[in-house]
């Protein structure tokens, strides 16, 4: 068997994260992870949050990222983020983290991923 090759009995395939970060990185380790939501079907949309506030799209969208991270890593999690427009419907969020496990990167997907707004992840 080779050097990457999953211990016996896990789950091996596409959909599969984990297997191929854990046997390429060393825990724990800095990693950035970066997603692409809609935020505006038109040019001049607003999102109120629950606060009541009246925010850009784009400034909730990237809330709604960090509260993903957060869920994952906890409260006291650093979270060095940064926020870039891509055009007039989408907006990038990249966000650089300390993970301790592939799982960790994993799960931090998984939570990106169930975000309404997020169109692609990477």
């Amino acid at each position: 068997m080779g050097t990457y090759d999953p211990a016996p009995g896990v789950v091996d395939d596409d959909k599969q994260t984990g297997n191929i970060i854990g046997a390429m990185l060393e825990f724990p380790t800095e990693y950035t992870f970066t997603v692409v939501g809609k935020t505006a079907i038109d040019n001049n949309q607003h999102l109120e949050t629950e606060s009541g506030d009246d925010d850009s799209a784009a400034d909730v969208y990237a809330s709604d990222v960090k509260k993903a991270f957060v869920s994952v890593l906890g409260s006291d999690a650093k979270v060095e983020m940064r926020v870039i427009p891509r055009g007039k419907k989408f907006t990038r969020v990249s966000a650089k983290v300390t993970v301790d496990s592939a799982s960790v990167i994993s799960s931090i997907y998984e939570e990106l991923d169930a975000l309404e707004a997020t169109v692609m992840k990477f």
